[in-house]
């Protein structure tokens, strides 16, 4: 449904100037970075909901979980926030799509920077929001359009926190999506890595801060995904976690295999 047109007869007149309450944004006008962030996190995870062409993604990938979505937040942006925002023409306005620019939620141009997105937020023990990951669910899209997005800037924090508090033994992922498939099937000692190169100091500090003893890489089984683990076992072991390697079948990827054996 075209939000623009949820007006019904019942509803109350705007005062000049204002928004009609149908088209109220999902953000507070004063909110900080941190709460802007995660009040359109909470529009997107609405938004999935309702979505069926998002849906139908999660179900293409072995993931339509509804203990999954609710656990982690997952989102969709679907290009309905800007409706959602005062024009930017007006203050309001002008000062919400600031924000979000500034947070990397918007770009200059004024489009979503996740639009077309399953989104999916990297949250901290206390609940804070420190990255964003988006993975666009058409696979058919021009030339060049980047698939995988994330928020401007070095990647902060870990995936799936409480999965380190609860095991000695993490699977450590090479994407997030892989590693949302092993929790799906009951694994829910696992994270992932922001790609190949994306094991950060941010997640070294946090398997040795919880006391991670043994990683199980399940990196993609290609050359790039090989290179990663044999360098990223080596740090590991350096710093006292064992590291194992979970092979799957040659050129195949943690998701692809559920797929194949479901």
């Amino acid at each position: 449904m075209d939000p623009r047109k949820c007006q019904t007869a019942t509803a109350s007149p705007a005062e000049p100037g204002e928004l009609p309450i149908w088209l109220a944004p999902p953000l507070a006008a004063n909110a900080d970075h941190q709460t802007a962030l995660r009040q359109v996190i909470d529009y997107y995870h609405q938004t999935l909901k309702q979505s069926p062409e998002a849906l139908a993604y999660l179900e293409s990938r072995g993931l339509k979980s509804a203990e999954l979505i609710d656990t982690f937040k997952l989102g969709y942006a679907n290009r309905t926030l800007g409706y959602r925002l005062p024009e930017k023409n007006r203050k309001a306005g002008s000062e919400l799509r600031g924000k979000l620019q500034a947070i990397g939620l918007l770009r200059e141009s004024g489009h979503e920077h996740f639009n077309g997105s399953l989104v999916v937020p990297v949250m901290d023990e206390n609940g804070l929001i420190t990255e964003v990951y988006g993975r666009k669910i058409l696979n058919n899209l021009r030339p060049g359009t980047a698939y995988h997005l994330y928020l401007p800037g070095p990647h902060q924090g870990v995936w799936n926190v409480p999965a380190l508090k609860a095991s000695e033994e993490i699977i450590l992922c090479e994407a997030l999506i892989d590693a949302m498939t092993f929790w799906v099937a009951g694994y829910r000692n696992v994270t992932a890595s922001y790609g190949t190169g994306g094991f950060t100091d941010d997640h070294l500090a946090a398997f040795k801060r919880h006391g991670i003893k043994r990683a199980l890489i399940a990196y993609d089984r290609d050359e790039a995904g090989n290179a990663a683990a044999d360098k990223l076992a080596a740090l590991l072991n350096e710093n006292g976690i064992d590291a194992f390697r979970i092979l799957f079948p040659k050129g195949m990827d943690a998701n692809e295999y559920a797929q194949q054996r479901a």
